[in-house]
């Protein structure tokens, strides 16, 4: 072999050999990166999971909840004040000691059907301008009458 193919071989191995190191140390870096990144999700997962639980440990409540938790407790109010102008009602009727003695004659597992159709049939949980009662109105009517 003469000189310059030895040189022009050992100027291809180093060049190979700089491709091969150039190449090592770019999967190193992408590596690196996909490490970084990796990192980086895990930390903003890790940080969002303790912040909502660190929040709802707290009270701390948005503002849909507020709103839906102030509906079902005004809903609540709303059936517990139809139910206390259903016994107004009831006890203004003039045979109204009468059924309440009527009642409590009953065995306990008819008393609660009679005094549901009592409620129904009267209309006492109906409010004006209404056709039907409010839902759970005629449960907490009966429920009334039954403890007076």
């Amino acid at each position: 072999m003469s000189t310059t193919e030895e040189k022009d071989l050992a100027g291809n191995r180093e060049e190979r050999e700089s491709e091969r190191k150039a190449s090592y140390e770019k999967a190193a870096r992408r590596e690196a990166t996909v490490k970084r990144v990796k990192d980086i999700a895990w930390t903003a997962v890790i940080a969002s999971v303790v912040t909502i639980i660190f929040v709802t440990s707290m009270g701390w409540l948005t503002t849909q909840s507020v709103v839906e938790k102030a509906r079902a407790d005004g809903a609540k109010e709303l059936i517990a004040l139809r139910s206390s102008i259903c016994l107004v009602r009831f006890q203004q009727k003039p045979d109204a000691a009468a059924k309440l003695a009527e009642f409590k004659a009953l065995p306990y597992a008819e008393r609660d059907p009679a005094v549901r159709k009592l409620v129904a049939d009267e209309g006492l949980a109906t409010m004006l301008g209404e056709e039907v009662p409010a839902e759970g109105a005629i449960n907490q009517c009966a429920d009334a009458i039954k403890r007076t």
